[in-house]
């Protein structure tokens, strides 16, 4: 596989794990950080389908990622794969969990665009 499609596999791995990881934490109530309540709230976690396959997709992120670094180097890849793993999150934040993106955030992610650009380039 060329480096974009590793890349780019990788990213929608992430993205989607990202998404998935957060509607499971959603449907139990999340994590308090309460020492009391800590066990249940992780074994809500640990047994929630939401985030079980969140953590298969990262995962899967992640062994495509050691194959995107073993090949390519570091200070080019990982530019592009957080900004275009920050713009999709966004991107499915807004469509699949109806989060509020704000028109600062969108200046942002084009600033970010732009910057992705040079470093793919040169």
């Amino acid at each position: 596989m060329t480096f974009l499609k590793l890349l780019l596999t990788s990213v929608f791995f992430n993205v989607v794990a990202n998404i998935l990881l957060k509607t499971g934490v959603k449907s139990f109530g999340g994590i308090s950080g309460q020492k009391a309540k800590l066990i249940g709230e992780l074994s809500k976690a640990a047994s929630s389908p939401y985030i079980i396959v969140g953590l298969v997709l990262y995962g899967l992120s992640f062994i495509i990622w050691l194959r995107v670094l073993t090949f390519n180097d570091l200070s080019r890849a990982y530019p592009i794969f957080a900004t275009i793993v920050f713009l999709l999150t966004t991107v499915g934040s807004a469509i699949f969990l109806k989060e509020n993106v704000s028109s600062a955030r969108v200046v942002g992610i084009i600033i970010m665009l732009i910057g992705i650009y040079i470093v793919a380039k040169y």
